[in-house]
């Protein structure tokens, strides 16, 4: 190994200074640096085991399970024609696609076409911004605005009638739901609850994720009723209460995508990101709660992406290798499940 790397070396200085500098003399514009070439001689004193690893294993570089089942064409599958059933759960669903338009009544009618059509993912509900932004849709400021880019929910009543198509081997404690709001989603997880307790299902039975990242919404979105000390309250009264009361419900979905879709470079997507996520983290603590009572629950929204695929390879290593050692080596968690990133 020694003999090839030195034969290596040889050759890559006789191409660097014949080959790649008539180029580079041809074409000023460029530097070396930005034409380098990668060979083995980089990985010299590469440790695999200490810098990658193997799926599954802590600080989980290269993957965060050890397989993905749901990964690929089993995840279209499971997702074709807004099915959505999950691969030996027993007739259980995920969330379908995100959807969600005018009244209560047209998502309503909506998602009563998609189970005809054979569909039994729960929602996944988009808001208009009226309801995004906690104002009622009578309200002066929604003028113009209700219904146009989610559906409009004002009422526990609403929500009782964009639940009405699903009863039966579709209640709510056999689908999953996805709430994407932000400001009001202590609102919304209240109000899914109380429906769940007028139709007698407990709440630890329910299966849902609310978006829940306000933090995301003051740099990327704007979505913001109030001013993020306030804010964070509100998120450590959801945290709290999810993590009391349904264990199966997920606390957040941190929104990189939104940031990088807003502006952000990728390294401030994960800077940023991890920032929000330590911030929720510390909240859950200072509430009087183990980190392993919740973060199992945390999840992200993906991180945005980019066609640059070896770049977004690294992104997406580092940001489970960094998640996985704050999570063990800044809040001490112990269980293996608060210390993986789980993606949308």
């Amino acid at each position: 190994m020694t003999e090839d790397l030195e034969r290596i070396r040889e050759a890559r200085k006789a191409w660097e200074e014949g080959p790649l500098a008539k180029a580079l003399q041809k074409f000023p514009y460029l530097s070396k640096e930005s034409c380098r070439f990668y060979s083995p001689l980089d990985l010299e004193g590469f440790d695999f085991l200490d810098k990658v690893g193997f799926p599954g294993t802590y600080p989980f570089t290269a993957g965060t399970f050890p397989i993905e089942p749901m990964a690929g064409l089993a995840r279209l599958a499971s997702l074709a024609g807004g099915k959505g059933e999950i691969p030996g759960a027993g007739g259980q669903t995920r969330a379908a696609i995100y959807s969600g338009y005018g009244t209560p009544e047209d998502t309503r009618d909506y998602y009563k076409g998609l189970i005809e059509q054979g569909g039994r993912g729960g929602p996944n509900l988009a808001f208009d911004l009226p309801t995004q932004c906690g104002y009622d849709s009578d309200h002066p400021l929604a003028e113009g605005e209700v219904g146009k880019v989610g559906v409009c929910v004002d009422t526990l009543a609403d929500m009782e009638i964009i639940y009405e198509p699903y009863r039966g081997d579709l209640d709510l404690d056999r689908i999953a739901s996805n709430f994407t709001i932000n400001a009001p989603a202590n609102i919304i997880i209240a109000m899914y609850a109380a429906l769940a307790e007028k139709r007698g299902i407990p709440l630890e039975k329910l299966r849902a994720t609310p978006q829940n990242d306000i933090l995301k919404e003051y740099i990327a979105r704007g979505t913001y009723i109030f001013p993020p000390k306030h804010a964070l309250r509100m998120f450590r009264d959801s945290l709290v209460f999810i993590t009391r009361n349904m264990p199966n419900v997920n606390i957040t979905s941190i929104g990189g995508y939104h940031i990088r879709e807003a502006g952000a470079t990728r390294e401030q997507d994960l800077a940023f990101s991890m920032a929000i996520a330590v911030e929720y983290l510390r909240v859950g603590v200072e509430a009087g709660l183990h980190v392993d009572e919740f973060a199992p629950r945390f999840t992200f929204n993906a991180f945005g992406g980019s066609m640059e695929m070896l770049k977004e390879i690294a992104f997406q290593r580092a940001a489970r290798r960094m998640y996985a050692r704050i999570l063990r080596e800044r809040f001490g968690a112990r269980d293996e499940r608060s210390m993986r990133i789980r993606q949308a």
